[in-house]
């Protein structure tokens, strides 16, 4: 079966014919580019639903109900301008334009990230595998085409992360994308899965901030460094410096809780326009 294409909107609502939903279904187990549209439009569509209309003032709700009881007066040059087609056409444009601007700042919020599945990574496993004879504890083995192909998706399978920490391996561990970097001295091990980041999972954790971006941090040897983004849950195991520790982080994608209002918005735009052109 070819790529979904434009009918992800139609599967992800299910208007898709019996057959055809069956086949996508079947699609979507091995290609991992129609997986992250379908998860993405799901994304958009909850993330949507959740966005209200803003309350108008109550001072504007008074004046309205008290118009019933004023008389009738001559209009002025300004009433009949507001009163015109023109005028009137406007205010809907600006109403539009309001409401998208309004569900941009929704779906552009860096921190809710409500949608998916929640996912308690195994810390414990992660740790005592990090000191053993293999990299990381895995399953098979993930080509470094296949691995440029996950990160052109957007699962960051990046070369080099933390300045010098250079991709020796990537593989599959259970559910999540499994890569392994080093430098010859220091070792770094990061895990991706889909997802929502269980909150429940993270005894041991405190909330910090490592250089621009909102995570949870286990102390100890290995440190471990866990956090979720648009859908995925990100997990470091290392014993790397500080340094390269934060650099490492902000290479990939986070949550920031500095992001002003219009950065929300712009990012709430891009974000709109990538899942739209997805579907």
């Amino acid at each position: 079966m070819a790529h979904l294409g434009a009918d992800v909107a139609a599967y992800v609502d299910a208007q898709l014919s019996p057959d055809a939903m069956r086949a996508a279904s079947r699609h979507l187990e091995d290609c991992r580019a129609c997986d992250k549209a379908v998860r993405q439009q799901r994304l958009l569509k909850s993330r949507m639903s959740t966005v209200t209309a803003p309350e108008p003032p109550a001072e504007l709700l008074a004046s309205l109900a008290g118009l019933a009881a004023q008389p009738p007066h001559h209009q002025t040059w300004w009433e009949r301008l507001r009163h015109s087609v023109p005028f009137r056409a406007s205010i809907v444009v600006a109403g539009a334009s309001i409401a998208v601007m309004v569900a941009a700042y929704a779906v552009g919020g860096a921190d809710d990230n409500t949608v998916g599945d929640k996912v308690a990574p195994p810390f414990d496993r992660y740790a005592a595998d990090f000191y053993g004879a293999a990299a990381v504890q895995v399953g098979a083995t993930i080509s470094d085409t296949k691995l440029q192909d996950l990160d052109h998706d957007g699962w960051p399978c990046k070369e080099t992360l933390g300045g010098d920490l250079d991709r020796t391996s990537g593989s599959w561990a259970d559910d999540a994308v499994a890569l392994s970097y080093s430098n010859g001295t220091s070792k770094l091990n990061l895990f991706e899965q889909t997802g929502v980041l269980d909150h429940t999972s993270l005894d041991g954790f405190e909330a910090s901030t490592l250089g621009k971006s909102d995570v949870w941090i286990r102390d100890g040897s290995p440190m471990l460094v866990t956090w979720d983004y648009d859908g995925v849950v990100y997990t470091i195991v290392t014993d790397a410096d500080h340094g390269r520790v934060v650099r490492a982080v902000n290479e990939l994608p986070r949550g920031s809780g500095s992001e002003g209002p219009v950065d929300r918005v712009g990012d709430g735009l891009n974000r709109m326009t990538a899942w739209m052109a997805a579907a």
